[in-house]
């Protein structure tokens, strides 16, 4: 199974064809999506379940109108893998610790093979023993970020994560 991780598209819906248009290769090739908030679009969330299945949470740049419809948090699974899904807060440099220490209070959240998390847009790919974290940065910054990126999630046997320059 591959799962495409997007965070941090900041779209609004005079973008929404332009953002579709970068991603659409590995959209094309996603069994799901997810996307770890600061969408701020509900056009470009619609526009991703053309292409696959989305699991998405809201983040801090996220209106009413989409805070309404997205959990700051959740869980998901896939392929037979626990996946903590959330955006993050903060400056960005304790963002990692503070998701890892959110989902860790929750006993229902403590058994994850894996936090897919946002907010700095700065990609990452980190082990902590058995979890998996992942950072995929932001597909449409050009300013913050050293670079654009998405992330790639495969799952199999085995729990790997990629990230994609783009």
């Amino acid at each position: 199974m591959r799962a495409v991780v997007l965070s941090d598209t900041h779209s609004n819906p005079n973008k929404v064809k332009n953002v579709i248009a970068q991603l659409r290769k590995h959209l094309e090739a996603a069994d799901h999506i997810l996307h770890a908030g600061d969408i701020t679009s509900l056009e470009l969330l619609q526009a991703l379940e053309h292409f696959a299945p989305v699991t998405a949470v809201a983040g801090n740049m996220d209106g009413p109108e989409i805070r309404r419809k997205l959990p700051e948090q959740t869980v998901v699974e896939l392929g037979g893998r626990r996946i903590g899904l959330i955006h993050g807060w903060g400056s960005p440099g304790g963002v990692a610790d503070q998701v890892v220490a959110r989902f860790s209070d929750a006993p229902e959240t403590s058994d994850l093979d894996a936090i897919v998390f946002g907010h700095t847009h700065r990609a990452l790919v980190e082990k902590r023993g058995d979890l998996l974290l992942v950072n995929p940065g932001s597909p449409t910054d050009w300013h913050s970020a050293a670079f654009r990126s998405l992330a790639i999630l495969e799952i199999d046997d085995s729990l790997d994560a990629r990230i994609v320059r783009l």
